[in-house]
């Protein structure tokens, strides 16, 4: 598939326009992505399911794959950990490792860990791990939201 894209400072309104020879599964994805906002299509046990950033705790990658988990559920996603950071960012999601991004939203306690790392309580009692190389990020990012309310 080729993908054009285009920036006209004079638009009133942005829009984008499709074009297909047939309306086929790969087209379905693309319009139900792009209607939808930012959702999310994720796999679990060969079934496809729409995720919504809200219902995301963190993204992790293992084994090269990339994982949403859920509050219970973990999907995989066709996504990276930088991509996500760039998709999801402005929706309160931030890099705490070089293989995970996690949502502040669900963060409910923070703990200080050893070597200078801290640990993440998430609102479904899960523990993520805020690597030091990540936390001045992750502490900006949380001043900046706490500032803005």
């Amino acid at each position: 598939m080729k993908i054009n894209q285009f920036r006209d400072p004079g638009l009133e309104e942005d829009y984008m326009d499709v074009h297909y020879r047939e309306y086929n599964d790969e087209i379905r994805r693309i319009l139900a992505l792009t209607e939808s906002g930012n959702t999310l299509w994720g796999k679990r046990e060969g079934v496809q399911a729409c995720l919504s950033p809200e219902e995301i705790y963190y993204f992790e990658t293992v084994d090269r794959k990339c994982f949403a988990c859920l509050k219970e559920e973990v999907y995989q996603v066709e996504l990276g950990i930088q991509s996500a950071v760039e998709r999801f960012g402005p929706l309160g999601f931030v890099r705490i490792s070089k293989s995970a991004v996690v949502n502040v939203y669900k963060v409910r306690q923070l703990t200080a860990d050893m070597n200078m790392r801290m640990q993440l309580l998430l609102d479904n009692g899960e523990k993520v791990v805020l690597n030091r190389g990540y936390k001045n990020e992750f502490l900006q990012f949380i001043k900046e939201r706490r500032t803005q309310k």
